[in-house]
């Protein structure tokens, strides 16, 4: 018992904080609770991270009755999340609209059911991880009480998730139904494979994935939760849950129902498809500053989506090395326009950020790095981010849906470029927009841009980090 508490030190670290936190929160004034667990959760963040040092040569611990596994690939995405987490925590910006002690502890919630999810051995530990993850961004949400829109938006992303996570169980209990267990191991080494009852299990499963990933036609709740969240909201939900949701389809797809991989491939690559070509295409009519990145967000996804329907190990890898990359990517952008915003003023639309270059020249560049790199234009890591997944797409044979990933790359330009514009070229009739951010902002907002550009020029230590949390025997010297 003490070896397989000491395997979950992590989990307890955080759990203990949210314990922690909740019990300081009741004896701090108002003004004060927000910054004291901001630097509560900054500390449980670096623990956590640090505790994750003693559990990397630990390969393949299946603990708890099997129920939890502990091996590369849990350890590796906990340390992501954790590092992605203390970078937000420290970045995130103390003001009016962003002053709920709840926030916190809803986002430290949510880094535990991540946290789940990746070391998940069984469909109900799995289950108990996304519902953890999805519960608090329903809380995230719904924080901004007094926007209308928030309010919708929270309202549909409950409804509709309760929806998913409905049809989800279902095919949990379908596959319980053929198979008697609930274990990956078992469940992939199970006789039952491609048999009409399977295919249909795995379909209600994959649309409760597609939800929770946000691809089409599931995706309406991302561009609405974009816009209606506060802007430190919107920045953790469009970061860390994506994570989450990449446990969750590798646990289930590449470990316990590999065997139906000719199945579920070809469902996970028509999704990707439909959310790479939707996603880039409706971006394209929107003017509100968050709904394009809510719609960005969807073809990133199609893009993830494609490179996991390969169906092979180096097609995952490449998916993951674009995921981290394209949270670098956005958490750089909701990063500059949290920044930059004002009480008096939120940055809403495309007009609200004209002329940035002249009261903000550094975030300017910074946004310009995460726009750019989007596109995929060199020297940027988005370049690479794309070079990798088509690269995997050629090497599969897969040459027709390469092709449609850089067409649909090219005319996606066309609104990340517009962003440029309006920052560099277009003139402000308004007053001039002036935010206060802290050296701690700065610090953090200016090492996730300038990694956009260095790792673009160096991109080695990412790709190398993601092939050791699928196999440390296939580093890349």
């Amino acid at each position: 018992m003490n070896n397989e508490l000491t395997l979950i030190t992590p989990e307890l670290i955080i759990a203990s904080a949210i314990c922690l936190l909740i019990l300081v929160n009741s004896f701090l004034t108002t003004e004060k609770r927000y910054t004291g667990l901001i630097i509560g959760s900054i500390t449980m963040a670096t623990c956590a991270l640090i505790s994750l040092i003693f559990l990397i040569e630990t390969t393949n611990s299946s603990i708890f009755n099997n129920h939890y596994k502990i091996d590369h690939f849990s350890t590796g995405l906990k340390f992501t999340t954790y590092l992605i987490a203390l970078f937000i925590f420290i970045g995130t910006k103390t003001n009016k609209e962003n002053t709920k002690s709840e926030l916190v502890l809803l986002e430290i919630f949510a880094i535990l059911g991540v946290s789940i999810l990746a070391s998940s051995n069984n469909l109900l530990t799995l289950y108990l991880g996304l519902e953890t993850l999805t519960l608090s961004m329903y809380g995230l949400v719904a924080s901004k009480r007094s926007s209308e829109i928030a309010t919708e938006s929270a309202m549909k992303f409950f409804i509709l998730g309760a929806i998913a996570s409905a049809i989800f169980l279902y095919g949990v209990s379908f596959v319980y139904g053929l198979h008697g267990t609930l274990f990956f191991e078992e469940l992939n080494n199970a006789t039952i494979n491609n048999t009409i009852e399977m295919q249909l299990a795995l379909a209600f499963i994959i649309c409760g994935i597609a939800f929770k990933l946000g691809a089409v036609p599931f995706h309406s709740w991302v561009p609405d939760t974009y816009q209606g969240a506060s802007t430190s909201s919107a920045l953790f939900i469009s970061t860390i849950p994506k994570l989450g949701a990449f446990a969750l389809i590798y646990r289930l797809l590449y470990e316990a129902f590999i065997a139906n991989a000719e199945f579920w491939s070809l469902l996970i690559l028509l999704l990707g498809l439909l959310s790479l070509i939707l996603g880039n295409v409706i971006a394209i009519a929107q003017d509100n500053l968050r709904r394009i990145l809510g719609y960005s967000a969807v073809g990133h996804i199609g893009f993830i989506l494609i490179g996991l329907s390969i169906g092979s190990i180096d097609g995952a890898i490449a998916a993951l090395a674009y995921l981290v990359i394209y949270i670098l990517m956005t958490a750089a952008a909701f990063m500059s326009i949290e920044v930059i915003s004002t009480e008096k003023r939120a940055v809403v639309t495309l007009a609200d950020i004209k002329d940035l270059n002249s009261t903000h020249p550094w975030i300017s560049l910074i946004m310009l790095f995460s726009m750019f790199s989007m596109v995929g234009i060199p020297p940027f890591i988005g370049f690479y981010a794309k070079w990798i997944i088509l690269s995997e797409l050629i090497n599969s044979d897969m040459l027709s849906i390469a092709l449609i990933g850089i067409i649909v790359s090219v005319i996606a330009a066309f609104y990340y470029l517009r962003i440029v514009w309006y920052m560099y070229f277009e003139k402000n009739e308004l007053p001039i927009m002036k935010g206060s951010p802290n050296i701690f902002q700065k610090t953090s907002i200016s090492l996730v841009g300038l990694s956009i550009l260095l790792l673009g020029i160096y991109p080695s230590p990412i790709i190398n980090f993601c092939r050791s949390i699928f196999s440390p025997f296939l580093l890349i010297d």
